[in-house]
């Protein structure tokens, strides 16, 4: 019973962790671009969600996974010429 509460626990605190990064992205001027940047960036392993609008790509990964702005930038740049200018982090 012990360790099940303490696994609880620590998968609960895990998921508190977890923090949404909001990254500003040059370039992307409509919708189509958007949806270019999506079908890249929100198919990457690891994510819990991801949501992309002109201008915006917002990430949280999944508990204990670290995906780094090198990452984003790699599959935004497969999707066009565009570039992250700034992002912000917030749980």
């Amino acid at each position: 019973m012990k360790t099940a509460s303490l696994l609880i626990t620590l998968l609960l605190s895990s998921a508190a962790l977890a923090e949404t990064v909001t990254y500003n992205v040059e370039g992307m001027h409509c919708g189509s671009c958007a949806k270019n940047v999506k079908a890249e960036v929100c198919t990457m392993k690891g994510l819990e969600k991801c949501e992309v609008t002109t201008g915006k790509v917002v990430i949280t990964p999944k508990a204990g996974v670290m995906i780094s702005q090198d990452q984003i930038q790699a599959a935004i740049t497969k999707a066009g010429e565009y570039k992250i200018t700034g992002s912000e982090k917030s749980k």
